[in-house]
């Protein structure tokens, strides 16, 4: 079992002071608009909190070739591996690294509301990927966090740098087991000038976990990066991001793949943000829902008057798999430069009669004909997810939820 956790003093100096601004501060409402249709006045933030020691015990998901594969349970970190494909680049806490105290929250900032201080207030390990300029690591760090306490409260925070012209892959799994407990992740990207970020997490949370979790990105001049989501767990799982453009001819993706079932709500929030000209965002979001399975799909972009050039395009399609699912979606525009090109789209649908039809008219039994059409619709957002190697293992996902649901169905 690890030791004991130790922090640095500043760290316990934050926590304290984050602690005090929660308790001051006004709950989220699901009156306030990015709250909307959200589940969080049926949550009791202050009945959770962090697990006194780490017990739980699961196997690391590991990936072949990684450079690196950090292991965090219960809040804690067991164990950091690292491979010589990590070259000059580092993996390692923030206590540990010598910007700690200045590169701790430098992307997110105080946080929009009291989720934050919450965040802050129950910090235990947050891990620092950081590379230096000009430095290419070829294969993915992998982040795999899981927790399995009762009443738990954990915030893991993930922190990745990349220095002028560099570039990473990042992919963190993130799970938890039967108990009802609460997740708090926060996660920062800061692209440098001309380098590359692509970050991928996995959500596959426990049917009891609470989760609500807080993407932010930076990406300067001429640098871009790609923020993934695939979620499939969670009784409540909430992912904010924040994408900021803010040098001039950054660009990024936004890109999610999610499948709910059951009565768990899947919940996204998106902010684009043009701060400088000749930038580019796109946004590709795709789910699916079913039984009393519920999504909430809230974007908007915003070009500001500093932004002439700008290209954001955001889409956002749904399936309804049942009669008792519900789906949810409404992109948004704010913009104050009349130089722009800039879209939006939404659908909340059922699946393609037309096209089941014609696959069941070549003998592709109806079952087959609605798995080919889920999987290929979920194909293009899969395909331009950042890591290669569970692209496969996403799709195999999607295809067990649906055959479950389906077998479910069935023998209904």
């Amino acid at each position: 079992m690890p030791p004991a956790l130790t922090l640095a003093p500043w760290l316990d100096e934050l926590r304290a002071e984050a602690s005090t601004r929660f308790d001051e501060s006004e709950m989220p409402s699901d009156d306030d608009e990015a709250w909307r249709y959200s589940r969080i006045a049926n949550i009791d933030l202050t009945r959770f909190s962090n697990p006194t020691s780490q017990t739980s015990s699961i196997d690391p998901a590991r990936i072949d070739g990684a450079a690196a594969t950090v292991v965090i349970r219960d809040g804690r970190l067991v164990s950091i591996d690292r491979s010589d494909l990590l070259g000059a680049a580092t993996v390692q806490t923030i206590s540990e690294h010598p910007d700690g105290p200045t590169l701790l929250n430098s992307v997110r900032g105080e946080g929009p509301d009291a989720i934050a201080h919450l965040h802050d207030a129950h910090l235990t390990d947050v891990i620092v990927v950081d590379v230096p300029r000009g430095v290419h690591v070829p294969s993915p760090i992998v982040i795999d966090t899981y927790s399995d306490a009762e009443s738990g409260l954990t915030c893991p925070h993930t922190i990745v740098r990349a220095a002028n012209g560099s570039s990473v892959n990042v992919l963190e799994r993130r799970r938890s087991g039967a108990h009802d407990q609460l997740v708090v992740p926060v996660v920062e990207l800061d692209a440098a000038p001309d380098a590359r970020i692509g970050y991928l997490v996995i959500q596959q949370l426990g049917s009891a976990t609470v989760s609500l979790e807080h993407h932010v990105s930076n990406a300067d001049q001429q640098a871009h990066v790609v923020s993934g989501v695939a979620a499939f767990g969670g009784s409540y799982a909430r992912t904010r991001a924040d994408f900021r453009l803010i040098g001039r001819g950054a660009s990024g993706d936004l890109l999610s793949a999610y499948f709910g079932d059951g009565s768990q709500m899947l919940d996204f929030r998106t902010f684009q943000e043009h701060d400088a000209p000749d930038t580019t965002s796109r946004l590709l979001f795709k789910g699916a829902v079913t039984g009393e399975a519920q999504s909430v799909y809230t974007g908007l972009i915003r070009v500001s008057e500093n932004a002439p050039g700008t290209n954001a395009f955001q889409t956002n399609r749904n399936l309804k798999l049942s009669d008792g699912a519900w789906a949810y979606s409404v992109p948004n525009l704010e913009i104050e430069q009349n130089d722009v090109s800039c879209s939006h789209a939404s659908t909340v649908g059922e699946i393609d009669e037309d096209q089941r039809f014609y696959l069941e008219s070549r003998g592709v039994p109806t079952t087959t004909a609605e798995q080919l059409l889920v999987s290929g619709f979920f194909a293009e957002v899969i395909a331009q997810f950042p890591i290669d190697a569970v692209k496969v293992e996403l799709q195999s996902i999607i295809d067990d939820a649906l055959a479950v649901d389906r077998a479910g169905r069935d023998a209904a």
